[in-house]
């Protein structure tokens, strides 16, 4: 795949099939997190929530193998219950089941991190009550938020990181935990005022598009691989 190719990309396979191994667990994890997110309220019971919520938490290393095994058994025992449940019902329950199952997908311990992800993302890609085409694109998007260029690596210069006693980094981190990407822009001034002329950088946070957790210039003011 070229730099051009990758940009245009539609097909979340592709880029997914791309990426190096070596490009992070934590970012593959993200973005099924993400995936999953975008369905949220598709996901029929806490039990499939909590498995997103523990498997994003173990991206960061903020849960515990042993806790991230036992949310995904919990819902892995759930899907298989509704799933047996819906033969009887309205095919638009057995979507949800689906759906649901894409969560327990993210929290696989014993499967590469990059499998896990792309399996999250096809199931929600599959599910017949979402629109695939809009499901495709938005993963797309998410895969250049999360990994942004990788034909052009990037890195934050010292002095960004200090400005005004660290604004961009407290910026960067209310976001990232809080979950609410809307000050990107106001971020991106505080980096041009911080003496950053990469448009890379200042254009990805005043793209306007949608920004995840794992989303690259974030990471970078961080530190988060």
């Amino acid at each position: 795949m070229t730099e051009s190719e990758w940009l245009a990309c539609t097909d979340p396979e592709k880029m997914l099939g791309f990426l190096p191994h070596e490009a992070g667990s934590r970012k593959f994890r993200l973005f099924g997190v993400a995936c999953c997110r975008r369905v949220w309220h598709l996901l029929p019971d806490e039990l499939f929530r909590a498995a997103v919520t523990v498997a994003e938490r173990y991206a960061d290393g903020l849960a515990s193998s042993q806790e991230t095994f036992a949310a995904g058994e919990a819902a892995q025992a759930g899907w298989e219950a509704s799933y047996g449940a819906v033969n009887s019902m309205l095919h638009g329950r057995a979507s949800e089941a689906a759906m649901a199952y894409a969560a327990t997908v993210t929290t696989a311990l014993w499967a590469p991190a990059r499998w896990c992800t792309s399996e999250a993302a096809r199931r929600v890609r599959q599910c017949d009550v979402v629109d695939k085409g809009q499901e495709q694109a938005s993963q797309t998007a998410f895969l250049r938020c999360i990994f942004g260029n990788p034909f052009r690596p990037i890195r934050i210069a010292p002095a960004w990181l200090t400005w005004h006693g660290g604004l961009p980094v407290s910026m960067a981190r209310r976001m990232y935990d809080a979950r609410d990407f809307s000050d990107m822009p106001v971020l991106a001034d505080a980096l041009e005022e911080a003496g950053c002329r990469d448009q890379d950088i200042l254009g990805h946070c005043r793209s306007g598009g949608e920004h995840v957790r794992g989303c690259w210039p974030v990471d970078l003011l961080l530190g988060k691989g």
